[in-house]
Formats: structure tokens, C-alpha cells, sequence
């Protein structure tokens, strides 16, 4: 992507670099993106909203209401039945019908093995803005609206080692639209925000911090996470992606004492359908956790902003 040439375009407001690109169309801020996934759940109806709830994230992120989606899946004719498309399809159809928004239309492709993800449009609300990852400012807090640890129990349900319990409570995070989270921080005032996705909580904390120029303190033990995850790291429920990030974010983060390694692996998890990191003002905690907490979203303080340091990220205490 770093080898696309910079649009010259003045009505687009946010693109390369953003979770979706913003686009100034009318006096309106429209707001785009497009996701991916490989399934991650056995269940098709249950995989298809789960990619639809992950591609719509991107544009929660950034404040905005979606309007209407395309379909882009691979599906692998010859060894799936059409009841599997047609049952991924319908998940992905009831879960953007519960985000106010429908599928229109889309493109489907013969595919090795099966592959759905979401072209999706949306709106910034009269009198809001688009929120982008910069725009941090030292003293901010930064908020997580769900626990960290999916990707560690995906990965334990494709090695067939997680229970029907915890493969119940992961498919009930990922499902969670961050629809409530995203109306309720535009109540407040918000300086950047963006999804924890594939890149894992540092990964996305170095986005925010490294484009507002700041580094950030985290603060460990304030991190929620999903009960089981050390087990399941223990039993061995480590994927290529995890270890990907933890090469490429490792020199990024300071620890301020010692770690274990299964912590260190936990802050790099990708996730899928994750939640929002939202930086604000100290006097703006309060209020949006408030308004969070009215939608049964617990807001979590993990952190704060400071000058920039020698990395993006420092941290404090332990996770354990």
C-alpha cells in the first residue's frame, strides 16, 4: 500500500493509513471500507456475522453509521455445499440488518476454501466528525470496550482443543457490535480512536500513538481479557498471525518490569470483531464510561498518553 501514490483528491479526507477512508461528498462525510476473513468458527451462519460484525468495526471506529454493504466471498464450489454460502450469506444479512444497514449486492468468486468479507459504506452523523487515529494529546486516557484473547481462543477452536463453553464466549465477543460504543463516544469529546483487529492491542497502540506523535503508558493490569486465554496459551493455541505481530511490535514496547512470555503473547493476539480504543480527555472518562455502561459496555482505563519517548509504547506493572 505504501506504493500507491497519494491521492491529489481535496474531498478526500482520510485515506492510506485509516481504518476507512473519509470522503467529502455534498456537505456530507462519507466513510468506506473493506474486510476480509477465513472462517474461524465451524458454524457458517455464525462465521458470516462474525465477518460482517469485523468489517463493519472499521467503520464504527471512525464515528460513522453504516449505510449499505457489498459481499465479497471466495467459496470453493466443488467441495462445500450452496447451503454453506447461503447460510453465511443469511448471517451476514440478519447481523448488518441489526446494525441498521443491508447487503446490496456484492461478488463471489470459485475459491480453494471459503472466504467472506464486506465492502462496506457509511455516513458521519450530521454535526459529528470523522474520527481518525491521530489527534492524541498528552494526559488523554485510552479506553478498551472488550477483552483482549480472541484470536488465542479461535485458534484453540481450529485445534479443536476449546470447550463448548469457551467457544460460546468467544463467538458472543465477536458478535457484539461496536455499534454502542461507537454512538456513545461521539456524546463526548473524542480525540482518535480505532478497532483492535489483526494487528493486536499493541499493534493498533503504536497506530495511535506513532500518527499523534506521542507515546503511550499502558497499564497492565487494567486490561481486560478473556478468562481462559493463559490456559489455552499453555495448551499450545498460538497462531502464525500472533507471532507475526510480536516480530514486528516487539522493539516498540518498553516493559517497565518483567513480563512472562504468555503475556507478552497475549498483548500481540490478533483479533477478530474486536473492540474500540478510544483516547480522551481525563474529564471525559467519567461521562463516557457513563454512557458506555447504559448500553452494557464496560469501559476500561488502560492507559494514558504522554510525550513521546523512545517508544510508542511503555508499560506498567504486570498483566498477572
Amino acid at each position: 500500500m505504501r506504493n500507491i501514490p497519494v491521492s491529489q483528491d481535496k474531498q478526500l479526507i482520510a485515506g492510506i493509513g485509516e481504518d476507512s477512508i473519509g470522503y467529502l461528498w455534498q456537505n456530507e462525510v462519507m466513510v468506506q471500507s473493506v474486510d476480509i476473513i477465513t472462517p474461524i468458527v465451524d458454524d457458517p451462519y455464525q462465521f458470516g456475522a462474525i465477518a460482517c460484525a469485523n468489517a463493519l468495526s472499521d467503520i464504527y471506529a471512525k464515528g460513522a453509521d453504516p449505510l449499505f454493504a457489498l459481499n465479497i466471498i471466495g467459496f470453493p464450489t466443488s467441495t462445500l455445499p450452496l447451503s454453506y454460502l447461503e447460510e453465511m450469506i443469511k448471517g451476514s444479512v440478519d447481523k448488518l440488518k441489526e446494525a441498521g444497514a443491508n447487503i446490496v449486492g456484492g461478488h463471489t468468486i470459485d475459491d480453494t476454501s471459503p472466504k467472506y468479507g464486506l465492502a462496506v459504506t457509511g455516513k458521519i452523523p450530521n454535526g459529528q466528525r470523522f474520527i481518525e487515529k491521530k489527534g492524541a494529546r498528552v494526559g488523554d486516557a485510552v479506553i478498551l470496550t472488550k477483552p483482549i484473547g480472541i484470536g488465542v481462543y479461535t485458534t484453540a477452536i481450529d485445534q479443536k482443543i476449546a470447550s463448548n463453553e469457551q467457544q460460546d464466549i468467544v463467538i458472543s465477543e465477536m458478535l457484539s457490535l461496536n455499534k454502542e460504543a461507537s454512538s456513545a463516544m461521539r456524546q463526548v469529546e473524542t480525540h482518535a480512536c480505532t478497532d483492535v483487529t489483526g494487528f493486536g492491542l499493541i499493534g493498533h497502540l503504536c497506530e495511535i500513538a506513532e500518527n499523534s506523535n506521542v507515546s503511550i503508558e499502558l497499564e497492565l493490569k487494567k486490561i481486560p481479557y478473556l478468562s481462559d486465554v493463559f490456559a489455552l496459551l499453555n495448551n499450545g493455541a498460538t497462531s502464525e498471525g500472533l507471532f507475526n505481530n510480536l516480530s514486528t511490535y516487539k522493539t516498540k514496547v518498553q516493559y517497565t518490569e518483567n513480563i512472562t512470555s504468555q503475556e507478552e503473547l497475549l498483548l500481540h493476539d490478533p483479533q477478530t470483531s474486536g473492540g474500540l480504543l478510544i483516547v480522551v480527555p481525563q474529564i471525559q472518562v467519567d461521562e463516557l464510561q457513563k454512557k458506555l455502561s447504559e448500553k452494557g459496555i464496560v469501559g476500561h482505563v488502560i492507559g494514558k498518553v504522554m510525550d513521546k519517548r523512545k517508544t510508542p509504547i511503555l508499560t506498567k506493572q504486570t498483566i498477572l
